[in-house]
């Protein structure tokens, strides 16, 4: 408060003495007859009788009315502010204006963050009346605040919109813009009294003046005091309540020389029938009623900030009351954030046709229905949202006779599945087609031998698809509207019917891998308790050239006690919280070693039949009473380092249980082809994992699309409505089997997660996160991919038409047309490297210019960087400041730069562990028959 008021003293030293500047009173305050719960609800059904609206968009005049406010405000102050620093005395209404200046500053920022340009201009708008031309939605809060005198009660405020709505149904954005309207208009209540504050705190300023001038006359020389009178006399001062007051307080009982003006006064103020003291007694009340609305604006300044509006809306929705009576009672148990998206839907078509918002639910109602009483129609068909955000949204339309703009159209239109992938795939082709056509231009013009030609052709394709894939998924995220997956509303807890095991597949090998795995559990546990999630380790021994090792019983039997130990200190009325599933060596005749079979794979595979009945011999310590596992409906697979965050599990499985996720496999395409049999939440690095080594600092808080080093883009998911299954994430057993149930031949898969995710429909669920550590070093992150890269080549045979299954014979490759450009595209990745640093060895050796050649790899690496530091430079938020934005803005464009260098100095190292990856994994699929 210190800061602000020296600030208001400053302004008040370069603006002038504001005293003598002129404000106008001429609009007073919201003040009308006070109402009564019952008597606002009367008064809503009048107004809603007495509006009319107009089709045409006015000018939206409220955001400059609010920039009006604030500066008035501030003036007002600063005003008072100099009074103070005067040691003047202020009416309380001023010290409330003052003291809570703070919060109304807060306000106007907060209005002014929520009320964008031309955002009132899509509301509908009064033809006549004092509001005409305004907002609806802004009038009706006008009368809220006049009939209470800036007072905002909750229950007033209920009835009287719904009392409106039972003659005029608003529309969702007017429900919405409530909040602000009602900021907006106590905002100009604050400046209306605001406003008479300072005119009168300007009229006490002359009366102080005029007094102190005859006091200081009268005891110095009270003769010539009557001149002083006379000046008075002839300024013709205003007599209104507040000069007449303070004029009074000064003088009255002073010396009998100073009773001379108050004559004066006095007789002025008989010509029309006043008196000083019903003078004095006005400016009183005029001083309590402005304490009082200013009192109480500021409380329904803090109220509106305290109100829960999301109930509030849905509420008094009539949208949503209509979408409640879903057939199948899933509507209600949905998550805010899904309820409010089919609302949004359903305005949206509304704007869109002819028909209300309320008459586009009830015909998307109608279908729900429709779909429930078809046989054979299944709970997607019969659930409202299929209407809303999935395939029936086109019948939607179509009954409501709903004309899209062009836009709109065209976006729906390239959205199209396969089309959306054609389009996809042209601009890749196209634009590296351009790219590489100029590179073997220059070439041949350089004096490049035409038999070099094809090979720089092949060389130049792979090198430029790494500008023209980051250009094309930079422009989709542009384009594409974002594709959130609906959810239940899980925070009450999982139901019975949806019980969730959590499992981590790791190998036990040393007392202190097993007392971290131990620790990482409970963690777990204790950040997502529930009485249907269960916990569990899913372990191995390494490989060894023996069945069983020494230490391998007492690193059993730790980890068995330290289960136990969980069980002991959690306990549960019904089964246990936490289990180990440890599975034995088994002999791999074509590895030659004893190990698990098929690894991480094989795990989840015999944990998926244990849970079903089967496979008892595959575990030989099972720690937990199992009674309650075949009820298991889904896994939540994770890493050892994966850290699963609070309630995240919840998320996980809300996504999993709405109908429209829920997956449906197709046997003719042998695969899931509509809704998700897996999960995959977005994976973050966590804090203390980016900052345990410069390299991981300089890579961990990068924001990209390269599955790789990141866990997967948006892309895929707004694009396709598919994403990509990088091993963490949730699963529903039933759909993961029926998909993969003997899909994949014995030793031949290394990378399984992205063929589980095709096969099973994998979907990007980007609004909950997971965290893991980032490799602190580059020689842990080369290692890393370069296992990646192994796994890519191996499974490079599923682009074929046909695939060997689980019995070796060759089968239809079931994989969509997306699925397998993801394949494609991780081997392309692969071998960018390899390309990139043969176009600069052939631009160094053979080509005429190599300085061209050397900026075209730099350009290559450098182009995607600047684009994205330019848009972020160019998407500056409202309420961050330009020197801040700058400086954030040169940041990313430093790590953008130091990561790009940083890749272009190891590019001979990546290509040199690319082709080592490829060369061994082709070695070992055709001759030497190891994976």
């Amino acid at each position: 408060m210190a800061f602000r008021e020296i600030w208001l003293q400053w302004r008040m030293h370069f603006i002038g003495n504001d005293s003598t500047k002129t404000y106008f009173g001429d609009e007073p305050p919201l003040r009308a007859e006070l109402f009564s719960a019952v008597q606002m609800e009367q008064h809503g059904k009048h107004l809603a009788t007495t509006h009319q609206l107009t089709r045409q968009h006015g000018l939206d005049t409220l955001l400059a009315r609010l920039t009006e406010n604030e500066q008035t405000l501030i003036d007002v102050c600063a005003l008072l502010v100099a009074a103070v620093t005067a040691t003047r005395r202020i009416a309380p209404a001023g010290e409330w204006l003052l003291d809570n200046f703070y919060l109304i500053e807060e306000q106007i920022r907060t209005a002014k963050r929520h009320l964008p340009k031309g955002y009132s201009r899509e509301l509908p708008r009064l033809l006549s009346g004092p509001s005409a031309g305004l907002p609806r939605v802004y009038d009706l809060a006008l009368e809220i605040i006049a009939h209470g005198d800036g007072r905002v009660d909750p229950e007033n405020l209920s009835c009287f919109v719904a009392a409106y709505q039972t003659i005029t149904p608003l529309k969702l954005g007017e429900l919405w813009a409530i909040p602000i309207m009602l900021r907006l208009a106590l905002i100009e209540n604050l400046r209306r009294v605001a406003v008479r504050i300072a005119a009168s705190r300007t009229d006490r300023n002359l009366a102080d003046g005029w007094a102190d001038r005859m006091t200081a006359m009268a005891e110095s020389d009270p003769k010539n005091l009557i001149l002083v009178i006379a000046d008075m006399a002839r300024s013709n001062p205003p007599l209104s309540s507040a000069f007449v007051a303070e004029l009074a307080r000064r003088l009255q009982g002073q010396s009998s020389a100073l009773a001379v003006p108050l004559t004066w006064i006095e007789q002025h103020l008989a010509e029309s029938n006043l008196t000083i003291e019903q003078s004095v007694q006005a400016e009183n009340q005029q001083q309590a009623a402005d304490q009082l609305s200013i009192s109480n604006s500021i409380g329904s300044l803090r109220f509106l900030g305290a109100m829960d509006w999301r109930e509030f809306v849905e509420t008094m929705s009539v949208v949503e009351h209509t979408l409640r009576d879903d057939p199948g009672g899933v509507y209600c148990r949905m998550t805010f954030a899904t309820r409010d998206r089919y609302r949004h839907i359903v305005e949206n078509v509304a704007k869109n046709s002819r028909l209300s918002e309320a008459d586009v639910a009830r015909h998307a109602l109608d279908l729900a229905r429709e779909g429930a009483a078809q046989p054979g129609g299944g709970e997607r068909a019969a659930h409202v949202g299929f209407y809303l955000i999935d395939r029936g949204l086109v019948l939607l339309e179509r009954r409501a006779k709903a004309c899209l703009c062009t836009l709109e159209s065209l976006q729906r239109w390239s959205g199209q599945r396969p089309l959306s992938l054609y389009l996809y795939l042209g601009a890749i082709a196209l634009l590296t087609a351009l790219c590489t056509g100029g590179l073997l231009a220059k070439a041949q013009a350089d004096g490049v031998p035409g038999e070099l030609l094809p090979f720089l052709g092949v060389v130049a394709v792979i090198g430029t698809s790494h500008l023209t894939v980051a250009l094309v998924n930079w422009l989709v995220t542009l384009l594409a509207t974002p594709w959130p997956l609906p959810r239940m509303d899980l925070s009450g807890g999982i139901p019975p019917e949806a019980r969730t095991l959590v499992v981590t597949p790791t190998m036990l090998t040393s007392a202190q891998n097993i007392e971290d795995l131990i620790e990482a559990l409970e963690v777990r546990f204790l950040a997502n308790r529930d009485d249907q999630l269960h916990f569990g380790l899913l372990t191995d021994f390494r490989d060894a050239r023996e069945e069983t090792l020494p230490e391998d019983a007492a690193l059993v039997q730790l980890a068995a006690q330290r289960i136990e130990a969980l069980n002991a200190k959690y306990p549960r009325n019904q089964g246990d919280t936490f289990f180990l599933f440890h599975r034995p060596r088994r002999w791999n005749p074509q590895e030659r070693i004893w190990m698990g079979y098929e690894r991480k794979r094989g795990k989840l595979a015999d944990l998926n039949m244990l849970l079903r009945g089967g496979a008892q011999e595959r575990f030989t310590r099972v720690i937990g009473d199992t009674t309650l596992l075949c009820k298991v409906k889904y896994v939540i697979t994770l890493d050892t380092d994966t850290q699963l965050p609070r309630d995240a599990a919840r998320e996980l499985v809300g996504a999993m249980t709405h109908p429209l996720n829920r997956a449906r496999y197709d046997p003719d395409r042998q695969r899931v082809s509509e809704g998700y049999g897996i999960l995959q939440p977005r994976v973050a690095v966590s804090l203390p994992g980016a900052n345990r080594s410069r390299y991981a600092r300089l890579h961990g808080s990068d924001a990209g699309i390269d599955p790789y080093t990141h866990a997967v883009s948006d892309v895929y998911q707004d694009w396709f409505q598919e994403g990509s299954f990088i091993g963490k994430g949730i699963y529903e057993v039933d759909a993961f089997e029926q998909a993969l149930d003997r899909r994949f031949p014995e030793n031949r898969i290394l990378s399984h997660d992205l063929l589980e995710g095709c096969h099973a429909r994998s979907g990007l669920l980007s609004d909950v996160q997971l965290y893991e550590d980032y490799p602190e070093s580059y020689s842990a992150d080369v290692s890393r991919r370069y296992r990646w890269i192994r796994g890519d080549w191996q499974i490079a045979t599923w682009l074929l038409p046909q695939v060997r299954d689980f019995d070796g014979r060759l089968r239809k490759n079931p994989l969509s047309a997306l699925s397998r450009w993801k394949l494609l595209d991780n081997l392309r990745r692969s071998l960018t490297p390899v390309a990139l640093t043969l176009l600069l060895m052939l631009g160094w050796t053979v080509m005429a210019s190599p300085g061209f050649w050397t900026l075209a790899v730099l350009g290559i690496f450098l182009i995607p960087a600047l684009v994205t530091s330019l848009l972020n430079l160019l998407r500056k938020p409202g309420d961050v400041r330009w020197s801040q934005h700058f400086a954030a803005a040169a940041r990313s464009v430093g790590r953008h730069m130091e990561q790009a260098a940083f890749a272009i100095i190891c590019l001979p190292y990546e290509a040199f562990f690319s082709v080592d990856a490829l060369v061994r994994t082709l070695w070992r699929m055709r001759i030497s028959h190891q994976r």
